[in-house]
């Protein structure tokens, strides 16, 4: 019969066997959201990685075979987002529309322009009228770009095509009925 082994003054020691379970592996985000929420260059982010900075893996089944884990972007961004939000942004980064605009919205409230007109501009490329209304104020207002009222016109004219309320009376107001008495 085997005892357990001593300390000094007496105190014992009981070994236990613990069986190690593997980390989840980190929730990864696509290299060109990332660029997009740090506003930094393709060739300083590729800096960031190669400094340690920033972890990257390669993306199992995604279009693009780098991908950065996501914390890490949201902290070189200066990014906090709840768990509702973060869960979004995978959504978003996996090309979900209303995931996309959701994101484009709360990017736009924490004037964070350029980051928001990048997801804006996905959903809105795949037919998500709230998208196309807000990035139509954004071309309207140079939140995010440079300015321009014909792709303003463009994006709202497109949401209201779509059913949108707001774009609807937004080209209501620029084009009153004509009265002919």
């Amino acid at each position: 019969m085997s005892h357990p082994p001593t300390l000094a003054g007496g105190v014992s020691l009981t070994l236990t066997t613990t069986l190690l379970m593997p980390l989840p592996s980190p929730a990864l985000l696509s290299l060109d959201a990332a660029l997009a929420l740090t506003g930094l260059s393709k060739r300083t982010l590729w800096r960031r990685i190669a400094e340690g900075g920033l972890r990257k893996q390669e993306a199992e089944g995604s279009k693009q075979a780098t991908a950065l884990v996501l914390d890490d972007v949201l902290l070189l961004a200066g990014l906090m987002l709840d768990a509702e939000n973060y869960a979004l942004l995978q959504l978003a980064d996996a090309g979900d529309a209303t995931a996309q605009t959701e994101i484009g919205q709360s990017l736009l409230q924490r004037q964070r322009y350029a980051a928001a007109v990048y997801w804006l501009t996905r959903a809105a490329e795949q037919g998500a009228a709230d998208a196309m209304q807000c990035l139509g104020h954004c071309h309207a207002t140079g939140q995010g770009l440079p300015r321009d009222g014909h792709l303003a016109l463009m994006w709202i004219a497109k949401a209201a095509a779509a059913g949108h309320p707001i774009a609807r009376r937004q080209i209501a107001g620029l084009c009153p009925p004509s009265r002919h008495d």
